[in-house]
């Protein structure tokens, strides 16, 4: 592996945990719009130069800036500073302890066979053409394809619906029960 593949996986692991770790949202927002952007460099750096653009410009771009326009009309304020007990705190730290040792070991298995020109020859062979990408959304994948843009839809127009919802004023009534 070369530096900037180690500097590209560097940001994108930071980032990852900043988009976790931030209280307030919209931190998180472009902490997530930073991860995006390594992981389309680590796309482009493989040879899949069409997903690192998709990549870039469907995540990156499009999603982004509507979750980012969801922040912004929701106008959330940053999370109450509660503190974390210590027992919950040491369940966190076993529980995270233990999905990394569980993951860390076929993980560490799998490195050893893996070279980057290999990596590359394969991406630039079937995965990152596309011709591949567009056989597979299209043919294959269609259902899911359309569902997942019908999920998009429905979180635009939820957004829209909370940004231009009305409060109702309930005013109180004058005099009692029944007529006047």
């Amino acid at each position: 592996m070369s530096f900037i593949e180690f500097v590209f996986a560097a940001v994108a692991i930071g980032s990852a945990l900043g988009v976790v770790g931030f209280r307030n949202p919209l931190t998180g927002a472009f902490s997530l719009i930073l991860h995006l952007l390594s992981v389309a460099g680590l796309y482009a750096l493989l040879g899949a130069h069409f997903l690192a653009v998709a990549q870039v410009v469907v995540y990156a771009g499009a999603i982004m800036v509507l979750v980012l326009f969801v922040l912004m009309l929701l106008n959330l304020k940053r999370e109450s500073g509660r503190k974390m007990g210590l027992l919950r705190g040491m369940v966190t730290v076993g529980i995270a302890g233990m999905l990394f040792v569980s993951v860390a070991g076929p993980m560490l298995s799998h490195f050893d066979n893996l070279s980057s020109v290999g990596l590359s020859e394969a991406a630039k062979a079937s995965e990152g053409g596309v011709k591949a990408i567009g056989q597979a959304l299209y043919g294959r994948y269609i259902v899911q394809f359309e569902l997942s843009s019908l999920v998009l839809l429905i979180g635009v127009v939820g957004a829209v619906m909370l940004a231009k919802r009305k409060t109702v004023k309930l005013e109180p009534r004058q005099g009692g029960m029944g007529g006047e």
